[in-house]
């Protein structure tokens, strides 16, 4: 086993989802500690863990994370922003204010309250920060106009705190899936009116022809968190399956009607 993780403090914020639970998993196979951050109730048999409820749209409740942690393991390494909700599709004149405010406030201002109070103490361990983003943020996505947009403020929030914190020896990046097979995106497929359309079209849109898994975003998360990531920061770095590149690949992929499956 690679011990350049072992006993780090790693924060994982929407641990209960299925990205934050395998990257988790990941942390704690490498030897870390691991604080499971989520509104939702999540338990990992090791005695390296501990499960903080957190709401990161709660300012008070962020603060009271920062400081569970400190008084369960004495420090912070790892933070890694990845609590996030995938709204109902609709363009901008469809979406509603309250709807857009959610949004932000997990999506983007979570992070941006996580990172600025794990700040101090990520300073003094030379640490270093992932968030979780979205190659929506990167190309934008038809009819996730609201999230496209927290996503992209997500990858900026990415680029400035890499500026602003090098000096400190704070690195800062993003992964940025475009399709996972996790239980957030099965419910919106089961509910389409044909799943099998949906199934095949999420597959047909990765030049590698399937669907990633939350274990293989997770793995390149603990790589940027890892002594070989070292020189790298501010990356915005597509786990994409490379469903974003090739001049006029997407006139043959995708068929009429598919831009309404797009989750």
């Amino acid at each position: 086993m690679d011990e350049s993780l072992k006993n780090k403090t790693v924060i994982v914020t929407g641990a209960a989802g299925d990205i934050g639970n395998a990257c988790a998993r990941a942390f704690l196979a490498a030897g870390a500690n691991v604080v499971l951050a989520d509104i939702a109730p999540i338990q990992l048999n090791s005695d390296a863990c501990r499960y903080i409820p957190t709401d990161v749209a709660s300012e008070d409740s962020i603060k009271n994370l920062i400081d569970a942690t400190l008084a369960a393991f004495s420090g912070i390494d790892i933070l890694v922003n990845n609590a996030a909700v995938i709204p109902p599709m609709t363009k901008v004149h469809e979406t509603q204010a309250v709807d857009f405010d959610k949004l932000i406030a997990v999506n983007l201002r979570g992070p941006f309250l996580c990172s600025k109070y794990a700040y101090p103490h990520l300073r003094k361990t030379r640490g270093c920060i992932v968030n979780v983003s979205s190659m929506s943020g990167v190309c934008g996505e038809a009819g996730h106009a609201a999230y496209s947009a927290s996503k992209g403020g997500l990858n900026g929030l990415t680029k400035a705190m890499a500026i602003d914190y090098g000096p400190d020896g704070i690195r800062c990046n993003a992964v940025c899936p475009s399709s996972v097979l996790t239980a957030a995106t099965d419910k919106l497929i089961n509910a389409a009116p044909d799943p099998q359309k949906v199934v095949a079209y999420r597959k047909r849109i990765n030049l590698l022809g399937y669907t990633a898994t939350p274990e293989q975003i997770a793995s390149v998360v603990l790589f940027l968190c890892s002594p070989a990531a070292g020189f790298m920061t501010g990356a915005i770095v597509p786990v994409s399956g490379g469903s974003e590149i090739g001049y006029g690949v997407k006139f043959g992929v995708f068929e009429e009607g598919d831009v309404e499956h797009r989750f």
